[in-house]
């Protein structure tokens, strides 16, 4: 069997690949890659036409041995890579022999990294994704984050193409993250000193960070909202809950919620969000939805401009 036997798994690792569609409605979050782009990194350098899943490590301390040979590369955040305990670069395609040893160790920059292999992680598809929705049970391996002792199917293993890494790592500032977003329809429902405070003031990232939001924690926004039915969430929703310490929901949110929303953050910005480790400073800055959709669009136009000129 052609596979890859997990000894080591680390904290949070699964199967994603770039998620589902059209999955809200019956409850179901998108779930995909945290970092896009990283993920479209891998899957470019490996010539793989389609959404081959990877496996994504959050704080990688991820160890495992393949029965075939293929051929791999790690993308998103830096990891240290050793393959039979030997160090290696950590940029680039790697093969790796049947029988040897793969380790993906962190470092002291961002959160989520990317294991990609020859012919993709081969789990069965749900929902037309292979991607892990763990607090749904659905997708990946079983369902859920990967454990030391699993066995991961995988694609039969095909040469990769070699075309050159494009360079979609996400760089985070040093200091500080500008979180953009565009006022929702409570945005003017919200007290004016809660509107003042989340313009005005910066907000550190706590370590209350996973797949389904993240939190913040400085100003405490008190909306003044006192009743609201739930309704459903968006990517990068900004959520008020009641000790006023607003959370960005990301890929695995919960599909409904009854927390005022001042706003969402734009894609972009959440994916920098989602690689900024504990401690990091944000600060709020809105723009209007042109604006958001032109960010947008430049941002793509780029992702697909560097993955043409390095085929």
């Amino acid at each position: 069997m052609n596979c890859l036997h997990v000894y080591k798994a680390g904290i949070a690792s699964s199967v994603q690949d770039s998620g589902r569609v059209g999955t809200l409605s019956i409850g179901i979050p998108p779930s995909g890659a945290m970092d896009r782009p990283a993920l479209m990194s891998g899957q470019h350098q490996l010539g793989h036409q389609h959404d081959e899943a990877a496996i994504e490590m959050a704080y990688a301390d991820f160890a495992a041995t393949l029965t075939e040979a293929h051929d791999v590369v790690v993308t998103g955040a830096p990891v240290q890579l050793r393959i039979n305990q030997q160090a290696c670069r950590s940029e680039g395609v790697h093969n790796i022999k049947a029988g040897q040893t793969l380790e993906v160790k962190a470092t002291h920059e961002g959160i989520y990294s990317y294991l990609h292999l020859s012919g993709g992680v081969m789990t069965t598809p749900q929902l037309d994704s292979r991607s892990t929705s763990p607090r749904e049970g659905i997708g990946g391996l079983d369902g859920g984050f990967l454990k030391d002792g699993d066995i991961v199917p995988l694609g039969a293993p095909v040469k990769a193409v070699g075309a050159a890494d494009p360079q979609l790592t996400i760089k985070n500032p040093t200091t500080l993250l500008e979180l953009r977003f565009v006022a929702g329809f409570q945005f003017d429902d919200f007290a004016d000193e809660a509107i003042k405070g989340l313009l005005a003031e910066e907000f550190t990232v706590t370590a209350k960070a996973n797949r389904m939001g993240v939190t913040l924690n400085g100003e405490r926004l008190h909306s003044g909202i006192t009743a609201l039915h739930s309704e459903a969430t968006c990517y990068g929703a900004i959520q008020v809950p009641p000790d006023g310490n607003p959370i960005i929901l990301l890929n695995d949110r919960q599909t409904v919620g009854g927390y005022p929303k001042p706003g969402a953050v734009i894609s972009s910005d959440c994916l920098r969000l989602a690689q900024s480790r504990p401690g990091q400073r944000v600060r709020f800055a809105e723009c209007s939805p042109d604006e958001a959709d032109r960010i947008g669009w430049l941002e793509q136009h780029y992702l697909e401009t560097r993955l043409r000129d390095t085929h």
